[in-house]
């Protein structure tokens, strides 16, 4: 370092200490603390600090000070997934704490891309072979449809404790894991071979995984965040949308070789053209086709997978902020929420156009979906995830022929993933956010369509998240963490079994944050809550 640099820093430092502002002596110490984020931070608050599961993380955006953001890295939040004192200072020394503080508090959100060329070279092929793998499952279980996969985060959303873990639905005995590295974040099964299943982590990586086995079998990064995946009818295709970049892939299903690459920007509903991330992708049994959800743009996109080029029809104005959807029975319907407009859009699938605009409450928030017959009728159950200030919170019943909204029942909370299956008597919404009755879920009496009984299922400050029956209807598994509770020595986060019927406590097993509950029956059900 010659005379003049040494100055140069030495005034910088000078006049930086007089006015009490922050200052990171080398560029070399940003490098780092983007390193530290990648590690640490990016898979809850996306790879671009941009927000993700958790808030975005740059200058633009942040409101806290450097000082409130080191503490916040310390302590983290009682209700929230941030991991708390004391555990942080094992993984990350002081210095390198207010390093991510400076950078948070500093530098403006990055711009990130992840092409074609990217997604192929990060391919990883563990099973060359796929013929050496055992043709039936290693463990004891009657019918793979009776698997449980419930995709648990890990304190960190990352190590080994993030993982996909394995129940027999029939007996709730664990039958294995699949390590996944970073928080897994929903999993979907190949609709012809029952032995292939498919895992979206936080951190943008697709696993096919061989259920036989319980083996990782490939891995491809096809963003770098996102949460949507869907496998096609025929098991030919993957598609996988991201929010950084604001891209969607299609995938060879059997090789994870990329085949397109879709930039999703569109007109939204204001007259402007934004970029949007992957909301919704689903599949459906009525055609040979993807359909994604733009969030930002409102446009809801039907790609055609019979033909060469895969060409796509766009629906706009369809809502302000889209996010989930699911499908009516024949798959001809989807119905997609639209957070903003407090409505669910129905879109005819044949005729590529919307059909009706169900009023939905405060911040509609679909899940996976419910559709339940009901004295006669087949209902479709909306739920309201109401991060925003709500006067009151319901569950918007309509029906799934008119689409006309059949009731409004009120319930104690926002409501985030409702389940149902036929042969179980009860609606099962969980109440989510910060609020005291997020360690809740409810059963609402499919017959009445009222609320018939409310559970506590984790502690003061706890969440109870994701209800999933059982492929026969006998059970039901609920992710439960504790939140506030771990530092007042209360147990740890659990995976909880009721009774179907007699809303019984029936095992508990401990998980490090568990999320996604995913029943394998949905390989072949149309819809959650009816026969296939």
């Amino acid at each position: 370092m010659n005379k003049s640099t040494k100055h140069v820093i030495t005034t910088i430092l000078w006049i930086t200490t007089l006015l009490g502002i922050p200052f990171v002596s080398w560029a070399d110490d940003f490098d780092e603390a983007e390193r530290l984020y990648a590690d640490h931070c990016a898979v809850c608050h996306g790879a671009d600090r941009g927000g993700y599961i958790g808030p975005a993380l740059n200058s633009d955006q942040t409101k806290l000070t450097q000082d409130q953001i080191s503490a916040k890295i310390r302590e983290g939040g009682a209700t929230t997934l941030m991991p708390q004192h004391p555990t942080w200072p094992g993984k990350l020394s002081t210095k390198k704490m207010n390093l991510l503080a400076s950078l948070i508090a500093q530098r403006p959100k990055q711009s990130m891309s992840w092409g074609l060329n990217d997604i192929r070279a990060s391919l990883e092929v563990f099973v060359t072979d796929e013929s050496s793998l055992p043709d039936k499952p290693t463990y004891k279980i009657e019918k793979l449809d009776d698997l449980m996969a419930i995709m648990a985060r890990g304190r960190f959303a990352a190590g080994k404790e993030a993982k996909v873990v394995f129940f027999d639905g029939r007996t709730n005995k664990k039958v294995g894991e699949v390590a996944t590295d970073f928080a897994p974040h929903l999993m979907d099964f190949h609709p012809k071979q029952e032995r292939w299943a498919y895992v979206r982590d936080d951190l943008g990586y697709i696993l096919k995984i061989d259920l036989y086995s319980l083996k990782i079998v490939r891995k491809v990064r096809a963003g770098l965040n996102g949460t949507s995946l869907a496998v096609s009818r025929d098991g030919r295709y993957l598609a996988a949308g991201s929010f950084v970049p604001n891209t969607a892939v299609i995938l060879d299903a059997a090789t994870l070789e990329p085949l397109k690459l879709m930039e999703l920007r569109g007109i939204d509903p204001d007259g402007k053209l934004v970029e949007a991330d992957s909301g919704m992708i689903t599949s459906t049994p009525y055609a040979d086709v993807f359909v994604i959800a733009l969030e930002q743009a409102g446009q809801v996109w039907i790609m055609d997978l019979n033909k060469a080029d895969m060409p796509i029809s766009k629906i706009t104005d369809v809502g302000r902020h889209l996010h989930d959807a699911f499908l009516s029975p024949d798959g001809r319907y989807v119905v997609v929420s639209s957070y903003d407009d407090n409505i669910n859009a129905v879109i005819d699938l044949a005729k590529k156009r919307i059909v009706k605009k169900i009023p939905a409450g405060c911040q509609p928030h679909l899940g996976s979906g419910a559709v339940v017959r009901s004295n006669g009728r087949l209902l479709g159950i909306g739920t309201n995830i109401g991060t925003r200030s709500c006067e009151s919170y319901e569950v918007t019943v309509f029906d799934m022929k008119t689409f006309e909204v059949v009731k409004r029942i009120p319930v104690i909370g926002p409501t985030e993933s409702p389940a149902a299956h036929p042969k179980a008597p009860y609606i099962v919404v969980d109440i989510v956010g910060t609020g005291p009755n997020a360690n809740k879920i409810q059963f609402i009496d499919k017959k009445t369509l009222e609320v018939f009984r409310t559970l506590t299922v984790a502690g003061t400050l706890g969440h109870s998240h994701f209800p999933e029956y059982t492929a026969r209807g006998d059970y039901l598994y609920v992710s439960s963490s504790v939140g506030g509770d771990r530092i007042a020595g209360y147990d740890g986060d659990q995976l909880v079994i009721y009774d179907a019927h007699t809303l019984k406590k029936v095992k508990t097993v401990s998980m490090e944050v568990p999320a996604g509950v995913f029943s394998h029956l949905r390989a072949r059900t149309v819809v959650v809550g009816l026969d296939n």
